[in-house]
């Protein structure tokens, strides 16, 4: 995929969290290095959390994320 986007992070809009489960709502940048075409994906994240004792702390150990219009190397 990187290949043949390049992808930038844009604007968080929503952070939602309840116990070890977080909810991550932003904008994702996608440009097509070989058309120059660029779009916005908007992006939810869910991820669970684990407690580690210093100096880990806290880290992800389950995640996965949605896009509205998902990405295609295909055509």
């Amino acid at each position: 995929m990187f290949s043949v986007f390049d992808i930038e992070l844009g604007e968080l809009d929503n952070v939602l969290v309840e116990d070890d489960w977080g909810a991550i709502r932003y904008s994702v940048y996608i440009k097509n290095k070989k058309t120059g075409e660029k779009s916005e994906l908007k992006t939810m994240e869910f991820v669970n959390f684990k407690n580690n004792p210093e100096p880990t702390g806290a880290r992800v150990i389950e995640g996965w994320a949605l896009s509205d219009t998902p990405l295609s190397i295909e055509g």
